[in-house]
């Protein structure tokens, strides 16, 4: 049987299941014999929820590359509001000094 090579991304990492198996980890190339399987990631808050991918023709320098992304999680996702910086305080006029307190 025929050994292929897939690569699969996401922007952290995380176990990779083909036909639900570990049988690696993200953003790493590994090893799996020729064949067709369903690959999803372990843990939840990506899109795809999995890819069906049949694997031939492969080699360590052309690996099969797939992609997954993160998604919003619910509630919209906007970033948390953050005050802004208090302005700076205007410079003293030249010629005069500080008075000591």
């Amino acid at each position: 049987m025929a050994i292929e090579f897939l690569l699969v991304t996401y922007p952290e990492q995380r176990a990779v299941l083909a036909d639900g198996n570990r049988v690696g980890f993200t953003n790493h190339t590994f090893m799996l014999p020729s064949d067709e399987y369903l690959i999803t990631l372990e843990g939840s808050g990506y899109a795809p929820p999995n890819q069906d991918v049949p694997l031939s023709g492969t080699s360590l320098v052309k690996p099969m590359v797939i992609s997954f992304s993160p998604i919003a999680p619910a509630g919209g996702g906007a970033p948390p509001f953050l005050p802004a910086a208090a302005p700076a305080p205007a410079p003293r006029p030249a010629g005069k000094k500080k008075k000591n307190a």
